[in-house]
């Protein structure tokens, strides 16, 4: 049995599955640009500025209910905000030294910690290796934090049977 999940291409063909869905195509993940959501937190600040001062002015109607939960939102945005060093294609090159056999075949997500620390989201890659053989003999896993490089477990090696 192999890992994953198996389709058979003309199966997804005839379902017309879109290609954001399809488990059989392949690319890099982009994380949004940090910029683009810097933009939203302005947004939402204007958003409070514009419901406090409407408030003031205009007293048969009370906003600052509103004018918190966007100042609230605008805050989350900015907390949020992910900068990252390491992209998908160093990945591979910064880990190679640490996994103690052959590289073949390799699987790269990138998830997120939350944390109740300054940045709530820390952007963290995973890394699954297996060796050149076919079919494998040897798979490891790795973390590491996509901003500080750091290693966050160690690496896990495993030996592969009835593959």
């Amino acid at each position: 049995m192999k890992d994953g999940i198996n389709i058979d291409q003309d199966a997804v063909q005839d379902q017309m599955v879109p290609d954001d869905l399809n488990s059989l195509a392949v690319g890099s993940y982009e994380v949004p640009n940090p910029k683009t959501r810097n933009r939203y937190f302005y947004i939402f600040l204007i958003l409070s500025l514009i419901s406090i001062l409407f408030s003031y002015f205009k007293f048969w109607i009370n906003l600052y209910p509103a004018a918190i939960l966007l100042f609230c939102l605008a805050i989350s945005m900015k907390l949020i905000e992910n900068n990252r060093i390491v992209t998908q294609n160093e990945v591979i090159e910064l880990i190679a030294n640490l996994i103690p056999h052959s590289i073949g075949y390799y699987s790269i997500a990138l998830t997120f910690d939350f944390s109740l620390k300054f940045k709530l989201l820390k952007p963290i890659w995973t890394v699954i290796v297996y060796d050149h053989n076919n079919p494998p003999q040897k798979k490891s896993i790795v973390e590491f934090d996509s901003i500080t490089k750091e290693i966050i477990s160690d690496v896990y090696t495993e030996d592969i049977v009835d593959a």
